[in-house]
Order: structure tokens, then sequence, then C-alpha cells
């Protein structure tokens, strides 16, 4: 897989609605083990962010820190089609004792002060208020991932 050096976040929508607070969630598959989840930075207003190389790779390689018996593969080699779907908050909001037991990894150390910062960042997300089909894309013919989304009712 060629990492682009950015990959461009836009959310369309049918309504005309308040897009911001999203965050997307890439599943990557490499080697044989588990796959590798990223995570998007929140969309604006009108749907849209971008994620840097730099924070992809980090994000990547912080899987490797968390668990190294869990992971291998490495990205370059990794299938460039990936998953796409929007983040599900559920699990760190009925686990938050769970969340914070970890310290913050290599990576995460350079965007947040603290794993509460992290924490409350991810939970505040507005996805809950949105439903979106899992989407699938070529990471390596495109550097921008379109998604429908639509407001739960």
């Amino acid at each position: 897989m060629k990492v682009p050096d950015k990959i461009y976040i836009d959310l369309v929508s049918d309504e005309k609605i308040n897009l911001s607070g999203i965050i997307l969630q890439l599943k990557i598959i490499a080697g044989r083990k588990n796959p590798y989840y990223i995570y998007t930075p929140k969309t604006n207003l009108e749907g849209k962010s971008e994620l840097q190389k730099e924070d992809l790779i980090g994000q990547y390689d912080d899987h490797w820190e968390s668990g190294q018996m869990d992971y291998d593969g490495y990205i370059e080699d990794a299938n460039p089609i990936i998953e796409v779907t929007l983040y599900d908050k559920t699990w760190w909001r009925e686990n938050k004792e769970l969340v914070l037991v970890w310290t913050l990894l290599k990576n995460e150390k350079l965007k947040w002060k603290s794993k509460d910062e992290q924490f409350n960042y991810m939970i505040s997300c507005t996805n809950d208020q949105f439903e979106a089909s899992p989407l699938k894309i070529n990471i390596n013919k495109t550097d921008t991932i379109r998604m429908k989304i639509k407001q739960r009712k």
C-alpha cells in the first residue's frame, strides 16, 4: 500500500445538516494477524477533514507498541483496499476504566496531553447521530474518501 501525503475526508448528505464531529475508522489488512484500525480527525461543519500521512503511520506503529504478538505486516505490504466505517464509540463509553488504564502510546503522545483528553475527544464525536454503509476504497488509486451519510431518525 502506498500511503498518500494526506487522505481527504468528504462526507456528503442529501439533507442540509451539520456534519461536524464525525470520526471515520479505516480498517487496514496487513500480514496474517489482526487488522489495523486507524481513526480520522473529526470533520468540520461541511463534513471535511484530513488525515496526514504521519498520523496514519503513527497510529499503525502504535498497534505494534500496544501488542506486538497480535499484529504483523508492514504498511508497505498492506492491502490497498481499505474498509471505511463510522467509528463506534460504544466500547470506549462503556469501558472508560479499561481505556484509561493504558498509557498514551508513542504517536498518541504527540497529539494528546493525557489519556483523559484522548478519551473525551473520542467519545464526544457525533457519530451516534448518523449512519452510513461501510465503504471499500483502493487507497493506491485515490486520496479521497467520499462517503454518503444520513442523520439517524
